[in-house]
């Protein structure tokens, strides 16, 4: 495998693998990898002849109040997690200006209305920051197909919008949510749980499943949210949302034969967790 920290020697791998006809693939990353992470580098490698993993905390998305200090940062072991998974390329940017040039010329890259809802509301200007760090990683490293997680459901749908106005030719690959066995999601700040939050988190995702199950005989909106956020509650969750909409995050019919999604931000002690479950 091999490691680039400057924008420089990047572009310059990037043109000869090019000049080769290689397909190029793109995971990017913040790091601290976890078998969530490594299932989009095997669809990757499925998809294409050279995989590139990029690790970047970018400070654009987080808010002051938020944990960029603090975001784990565990690059010896992702290095070695990337060799075992046979990835051809790691980025790792050794400061913001071998991404960012000129953010002011990243202006007109907002995440719009569908960006101030859900995570977008609680988290102000976020999907602007992941907007403007995606567009600069396409920019420069001119993927032929890029894999990311439906765990950020609404994140993917941003980054989808974007890229058919900015990368129409560019394929966006949306990767199944990869759970432990208990069922919680795969994310980087799972690494945050102490031991007792650790045992109570995975409840997250079997109310979520259940709110579904019950939707589906009630056919009644808002009782389900209420249920839903009063049973998490009762387990020591503290709500940021429960919403229930479509595929293109627009209002649905419970009885309607369309795809729909169920998204959820909650807090558990002081761990953020988000888990987003489609269903018909």
């Amino acid at each position: 495998m091999i490691i680039l920290d400057t924008k420089t020697d990047y572009k310059n791998h990037i043109d000869l693998l090019k000049s080769k006809g290689e397909i190029i693939s793109l995971v990017p990353t913040m790091g601290n990898l976890h078998n969530g992470h490594l299932s989009l580098i095997k669809i990757a490698k499925k998809n294409s002849s050279k995989v590139i993993t990029t690790i970047f905390i970018n400070p654009l998305q987080f808010a002051k109040d938020e944990d960029f200090n603090s975001y784990p940062r565990t690059i010896n072991q992702d290095i070695d997690k990337l060799k075992k998974n046979n990835c051809d390329i790691l980025f790792i940017p050794k400061n913001k200006n071998e991404v960012f040039d000129n953010v002011d010329n990243l202006d007109h890259l907002k995440a719009g209305p569908k960006g101030e809802i859900l995570c977008g509301k609680i988290r102000p200007g976020h999907f602007d920051g992941v907007l403007k760090v995606v567009y600069m990683l396409f920019y420069l490293t001119k993927p032929d197909l890029s894999v990311f997680g439906l765990k950020d459901f609404q994140q993917l749908y941003l980054i989808k919008q974007m890229v058919k106005k900015y990368f129409p030719k560019l394929k966006i690959i949306s990767a199944p949510t990869i759970r432990d066995k208990n069922g919680l999601a795969f994310s980087s700040r799972n690494s945050y749980l102490n031991h007792k939050s650790i045992n109570i988190a995975p409840l997250f995702y079997k109310i979520l499943l259940d709110g579904i199950n019950n939707l589906k005989n009630s056919k009644n909106v808002e009782k389900t949210i209420k249920d839903i956020t009063k049973t998490l509650e009762k387990n020591s969750f503290l709500v940021n949302y429960v919403s229930f909409l479509t595929t293109e995050l627009e209002n649905f019919k419970p009885n309607s034969f369309e795809k729909k999604v169920l998204l959820s931000s909650v807090k558990l002690g002081q761990t953020s967790l988000i888990d987003n479950i489609e269903f018909i």
